[in-house]
């Protein structure tokens, strides 16, 4: 269940609060032994998060999912986000590999670990996930103080937008997150989170699943009055959009409220980037008025 306000400041007080805790994670540092020098991501949301870190230069592979990072230009590919080459990762002679609950992730990484390669496996559970990323990565790769520091900008950030979008309307917003078939963001996804800090109404929050398909019936039936196409040069911007059958009675397209230049990676990608790059651009196309977008 999506947190409601006064849960999710909790819920982050209380990461920032176990970061106090030292007898716990000293115990957990303890168990790590030295830290890793040799890391491969399989996911561009670990790309991010090493680099903002610092630890770019400990990057010894990615998957073709983090191109768009120039930081890691000349790094080694080891494959695709949803099929990684387990001959590749074992040649590069990673101390850490960073892998998803992703379907396509877990036979590499359950054969990894036979071989005897450290694995961390994350689950992406909502915009507490990534505070929960950044502080564990922090921990495992030796810098918890640069951690600490992202997480209170990623916080402030978050009490910013949410101050200045708590008393006005909620707009009704559609996120496309796939085309042909549709697919949008529901309970449960980071991208859900956002839209209701940044003073929107998701219309798919009702939905118990972060990343359903849907109809493009149940769509016109929200009449949504923004419209977020998070991806570029793919063929489907606002001028197609505005051209699908029924559409054109949508209040997002009467009103010409369809934003397609948020870039492809800016709310898609689960890094502290999300928050503190993220949030903002999302605010100013849902709240135009206050952002003057």
């Amino acid at each position: 269940m999506l947190f409601s306000k006064s849960l999710k400041v909790i819920a982050i007080s209380l990461i920032l609060f176990s970061f106090a805790n030292c007898g716990k994670e000293k115990n957990e540092i303890s168990q790590l032994k030295k830290p890793p020098q040799r890391v491969i991501s399989l996911a561009p949301g670990f790309t991010e998060t090493l680099i903002e870190l610092g630890l770019q230069n400990r990057i010894v592979g990615v998957t073709t999912s983090s191109d768009y990072l120039k930081e890691v230009k000349e790094v080694e590919r080891i494959g695709l986000y949803m099929k990684p080459s387990l001959e590749k990762i074992v040649s590069l002679s990673p101390d850490l590999v960073f892998a998803t609950n992703y379907v396509g992730q877990r036979q590499t990484v359950k054969t990894l670990k036979k071989l005897g390669i450290r694995v961390e496996v994350f689950e992406e559970k909502g915009i507490e996930g990534v505070f929960l990323k950044v502080k564990r990565i922090g921990e495992i790769c030796g810098v918890p103080e640069e951690a600490r520091r992202i997480i209170r900008k990623m916080q402030k950030r978050i009490e910013q937008i949410r101050a200045q979008t708590s008393s006005f309307n909620q707009p009704r917003v559609y996120v496309e997150t796939g085309y042909n078939p549709l697919f949008t963001c529901g309970k449960g996804s980071f991208i859900d989170e956002l839209i209701e800090i940044a003073g929107g109404e998701n219309i798919a929050h009702n939905i118990d699943k972060p990343y359903p398909r849907v109809s493009a019936e149940f769509i016109i039936s929200k009449d949504p009055e923004v419209i977020i196409l998070p991806y570029m040069g793919r063929g489907y911007g606002k001028e197609t959009l505005k051209r699908r059958k029924g559409w054109q009675r949508i209040s997002a397209v009467l009103n010409g409220r369809i934003y397609d230049d948020i870039g492809s990676q800016i709310i898609t990608i689960p890094s502290s980037n999300l928050v503190i790059k993220g949030l903002p651009e999302l605010a100013k196309r849902i709240h135009p008025e206050i952002f003057g977008k």
